[in-house]
């Protein structure tokens, strides 16, 4: 699967640039664009060109639906996992246990902000985890602690022993502001004197 799909961005590429090279050319007068109307004229005019011509041009969307198919059909499965009861399959989305690792995260103190982002491989489950902790957090401890609750967690939601893997990347500590109200001076505020401008004759 991996192979076609970098047959498809390699085919996408080189569809963009022959266009845009071919469009280049002709706005940079390095074509003439008399001979560039001849050219398609002749494509027009003549049966045989005008039948190798459109088998070109159906064949290129034709691959294009292909590739773009292979490409949908690769991000739907990567989203989604199935396993088979006795009673038939059963799918589970991505989506659901990213909520649910969310859910997770608020009965944890120490997070303020939690982005979770899983990929289904043929290993197993990718889970990506996106944080912004609050001040004062022992980061290696709590992050094992993470780790280890949302994958319980999620190999009791689905069921087995399926291998889990979790990264934690920290983007932002978040620092607690505290507010002073302004109002008189503290009694222990040192209050600057006057200035001196000499005695008085």
């Amino acid at each position: 699967m991996r192979l076609f799909i970098r047959l498809a961005v390699f085919f996408y590429i080189l569809v963009i640039c022959v266009i845009g090279f071919t469009a280049l050319l002709v706005l940079a007068h390095f074509v003439d664009f008399n001979q560039y109307l001849d050219f398609l004229e002749f494509i027009y005019l003549n049966g045989k060109a005008s039948t190798v011509a459109g088998v070109i041009v159906a064949s290129t969307m034709l691959l294009g639906l292909a590739f773009a198919r292979i490409i949908l059909g690769r991000q739907e499965q990567e989203r989604l996992i199935h396993f088979d009861n006795p009673l038939g399959r059963v799918t589970i989305s991505l989506a659901a246990l990213e909520d649910l690792i969310r859910r997770l995260a608020i009965h944890m103190p120490q997070v303020k902000e939690i982005r979770p982002d899983i990929v289904s491989t043929k290993k197993g489950l990718d889970v990506d985890i996106r944080l912004v902790l609050r001040s004062d957090v022992n980061i290696p401890e709590m992050t094992a602690n993470m780790q280890d609750i949302i994958k319980r967690k999620v190999q009791d939601v689905i069921g087995s022993e399926e291998r889990v893997n979790i990264r934690v990347h920290v983007i932002k500590i978040a620092s607690e502001t505290s507010t002073k109200t302004l109002g008189r001076a503290d009694d222990d505020e040192v209050v600057s004197p006057l200035p001196f401008h000499g005695y008085r004759s």
